[in-house]
């Protein structure tokens, strides 16, 4: 369909014009969005992941970030994940004060290329 067509349509277009079954959607995005989206999708069905899928790396950075090395009960409550979930997510992570390899190196100079370590 051509676009400014498809635009005056969507302009043209009202609540009652949607079937029932997505209306809850409509109200979330709007008449718009949910037009395009149909666009998009063509008929085809579309999967949406939960949105602990989605926020979960948000999360898990947000976990590193406020790790200070003794919270793993504070941080498992207040991300509702247990005390082994904050582990797994910290398990990567070097211990609380520790440097790792990467900026040890690169605080020393090593990286400048005329220097050597020994």
């Amino acid at each position: 369909m051509d676009e400014k067509l498809l635009n005056e349509l969507i302009e043209d277009t009202v609540i009652e014009d949607i079937g029932e079954r997505y209306k809850e959607i409509v109200e979330l995005i709007g008449i718009r969005k949910f037009i395009l989206l149909s666009n998009y999708a063509r008929g085809d069905e579309l999967y949406f992941p939960k949105v602990e899928n989605v926020v979960g790396p948000a999360r898990n950075r947000r976990i590193k970030k406020e790790f200070n090395g003794y919270n793993t009960k504070e941080l498992a409550d207040k991300y509702n994940l247990t005390v082994k979930q904050i582990q797994n997510i910290l398990k990567d992570e070097p211990p609380a004060g520790q440097m790792n390899i990467e900026d040890w190196m690169n605080g020393a100079g090593f990286n400048s290329g005329t220097e050597s370590p020994v």
